[in-house]
């Protein structure tokens, strides 16, 4: 079964707010094994929120909206579904009571525009709203769905939860069960990922997806099945590929992040750090401290100038000699850039980066990267590729 979402809304459209909805809705209808294809945000017009329901009932089986459902003027949503089904509205006297009730609870009684709200498509089932007063409901119309939705996300999601996706349940010929998991890279580009998994991402089930962020690929897996268990056991299988093919750049999974995945091997391990950075200007200790809560494994961080020319790797060893033991740290990490305001991933220079992991008694690993820069994306970029590094070091004996 397939399903479209409209979002209606002007504030949408505007960006005044977020539409929070939709990634909600999203993964509900996943949960319960429903494709959706499209999402749609229309604003709040008669005209256009009836054509973008016409258009979404000739690719889907089941069209859901939210939104447009209140007292205003300008809430037309079930006189748009009204105009498609060629439906009239007709006005529930178990809503009116309902509404009745609810506005006398707060000494007040309904004017007509609040009544408005009682008005449905004849012939439509209600969608009771226990905690709003505006009633959703479903239309039948020449073999598929129209779901209409409050627009309160609170609202919303009990009538999603609670009467939509088991109606939606009842629709489904066998019940199909969608599960994803994300692996997480850092140090590859999205065309590399793409040249290893190439075949994989032809599949047609599981699927197998990017999603590229700034200097950081996910790989995202997602699998259809009768039931959780034979869904993850298919993850799995592709998973298994995945990990062998590019294996050496994933470093998480889900929603981790780099910092968080090199916090917790220095827990895990007992050890604490001292960092100097120069064109990463403290991004490095700044994303660590804010993935270490409430235990220090940061014991020392400074900010430096950046070398004059191209930095040196030999002094670069020399400083994270220098900074172990600096607060009981057990392991150093240099970042040592160029900073030049024409440098960068963009800029008309490269520039250059030394990255030195030092730990007692051992020899400090050097890696060095034709990237320098100060703006947003070179920071990112180079503090990601010193973060890996530290990873790679730890994880051994992690």
């Amino acid at each position: 079964m397939n399903a479209e979402l409209i979002t209606v809304g002007t504030e949408l459209l505007l960006g005044q707010i977020v539409d929070t909805n939709a990634a909600w809705i999203a993964r509900r209808l996943a949960e319960a094994g429903i494709n959706l294809y499209y999402k749609t945000t229309v604003g709040d017009n008669r005209r256009r929120i009836a054509e973008v329901i016409r258009h979404a009932l000739g690719r889907a089986d089941v069209v859901l909206t939210t939104g447009g459902l209140g007292p205003t003027v300008d809430d037309v949503t079930r006189e748009a579904i009204a105009d498609v089904t060629g439906r009239p509205l007709v006005r529930r006297p178990e809503l009116v009571e309902h509404l009745t009730t609810l506005f006398r609870r707060m000494g007040r009684e309904p004017g007509e525009n609040n009544l408005r709200q009682a008005d449905v498509p004849e012939g439509a089932r209600v969608l009771w709203n226990p905690i709003g007063t505006a009633p959703g409901f479903i239309v039948a119309h020449e073999g598929k769905w129209i779901i209409a939705m409050p627009g309160v996300p609170r609202e919303m999601k009990r009538m999603v939860d609670e009467q939509v996706v088991p109606f939606l349940r009842e629709l489904v010929d066998r019940p199909v069960t969608i599960r994803t998991k994300v692996l997480r890279t850092i140090g590859v580009g999205e065309s590399v990922v793409d040249q290893h998994l190439a075949d994989l991402m032809r599949l047609s089930n599981p699927t197998v997806g990017l999603a590229a962020h700034m200097g950081q690929v996910d790989v995202r897996i997602t699998a259809r099945a009768p039931g959780p268990r034979e869904a993850e056991v298919m993850i799995a299988q592709v998973e298994r590929e995945v990990r062998r093919r590019i294996g050496t750049w994933i470093y998480g999974e889900g929603n981790e992040t780099i910092e968080e995945v090199v916090v917790r091997l220095l827990r895990r391990r007992g050890e604490t750090m001292a960092l100097v950075e120069t064109n990463t200007g403290g991004e490095v200790a700044r994303r660590l401290r804010e993935a270490e809560g409430d235990d220090s494994v940061v014991v020392h961080a400074e900010v430096a100038a950046p070398p004059e020319g191209t930095p040196d790797e030999a002094r670069a060893v020399t400083w994270a000699s220098r900074l172990l033991g600096r607060g009981g740290s057990m392991w150093a990490l240099v970042v040592w850039g160029t900073a030049g305001a024409d440098e960068g991933v963009y800029g008309r220079r490269l520039g250059a980066t030394v990255i030195v992991v030092a730990r007692e008694g051992s020899a400090p690993l050097t890696h060095r990267f034709e990237l320098g820069g100060r703006d947003e994306h070179s920071r990112r970029w180079v503090a990601n590729r010193a973060l890996d590094a530290l990873r790679r070091a730890l994880a051994p004996a992690g």
